[in-house]
């Protein structure tokens, strides 16, 4: 499946979390995001967990925890 992470397209098998997008795409992000320094937010700005589950087409972004 495919999902998109601040817009950049990843490739994962089905069944994989947020956490395995994030380090798809970027490692950084990933420790960022565990370390508390980035939050992950799905299209509609709702913050989603590390472990959260993924569809195809998921939209994903990351900002600052209080933005």
């Amino acid at each position: 499946m495919t999902v998109y992470v601040n817009g950049s397209a990843v490739e994962l098998h089905r069944g994989m979390k947020v956490k395995h997008a994030l380090i798809a795409c970027d490692q950084s992000l990933y420790d960022a995001a565990e370390s508390g320094e980035l939050a992950v937010r799905d299209a509609s700005g709702f913050v989603v967990g590390l472990e959260g589950s993924l569809r195809d087409g998921a939209k994903l972004f990351t900002g600052k925890p209080d933005e």
